[in-house]
């Protein structure tokens, strides 16, 4: 990453640390314990994470730091879902690891146009590798395909497939938050090349993308929390967007 992305994502990390945690973390530690559990230790997840480590360099913005983050989410949301239907504990275990593959492939094709159906076709391929039954492979597959914003997702035959499909998504749209301007940003920029004058110039615009992502999550416990996540990213985007503009005002006065 170059040196400017560098220091201004370090300054983003700075004015977050400030932030309080959001409470899905606070209020649903067992959940994200046995996902954590479930990500460093089931056999198959630790496969996929091997395949994907290499295949996710540069990926911009939605790299192995991202594809982590939401799947442990997923899985902890999974975990919550579960309890809230009734599932055994068995089944809510498999369904752990359904949408912790799903949560590792779902931007595997981000850099192209369709990443969502390019991800979903690709993650088609990766799967005939693991033993998983055809139906499994469908509900992972599925998930990928439903995960983009402002887009009506397909339905899903079977509930549990519902509830992995759903679980993905808020796991995913929990990183416009915080994580959208402490990290995602700042490697699309490094990616694309852009100068600090543009993005400011399309920060506006991009934050009332994220305010609409407020009123799309699709579980009980996504509607609950994921407000909460892109608050606290808008309260964070509020302050890195006055730095930046400080900080162009500063370079100006420099060359000046």
């Amino acid at each position: 990453m170059d040196k400017i992305y560098k220091k201004l994502m370090r300054e983003s990390k700075r004015i977050a640390s400030n932030v309080k945690v959001p409470g899905f973390y606070e209020e649903h530690k067992e959940a994200i314990f046995a996902s954590e559990e479930n990500y460093h230790n089931n056999a198959e997840i630790i496969r996929c994470r091997s395949m994907m480590v290499r295949q996710l360099e540069d990926n911009m913005g939605h790299g192995m730091e991202h594809a982590e983050k939401v799947t442990i989410d997923a899985g902890a949301i999974v975990f919550v879902e579960g309890e809230r239907l009734l599932l055994g504990l068995d089944q809510i275990k498999e369904a752990i690891v359904f949408v912790q593959l799903a949560g590792l492939l779902h931007d595997i094709k981000r850099k192209e146009p369709n990443h969502v159906k390019a991800s979903a076709k690709e993650a088609e391929v990766i799967l005939r590798k693991f033993s998983l039954k055809k139906e499994e492979k469908e509900i992972i597959v599925q998930a990928i395909s439903n995960h983009e914003a402002f887009i009506e997702p397909e339905e899903v035959s079977s509930s549990v497939g519902q509830m992995i499909s759903n679980s993905l998504y808020d796991a995913d749209k929990f990183r416009w938050g915080i994580d959208n301007f402490t990290a995602t940003l700042w490697y699309m920029a490094d990616f694309r090349k852009a100068s600090v004058e543009s993005i400011v110039k399309k920060f506006p615009k991009g934050v009332g993308s994220i305010k609409r992502i407020k009123d799309t999550f699709r579980t009980a416990t996504g509607k609950k929390y994921g407000p909460e996540f892109i608050d606290l990213g808008l309260e964070v985007g509020e302050k890195v967007y006055e730095y930046l503009r400080s900080y162009i005002s500063c370079q100006r006065g420099i060359i000046t």
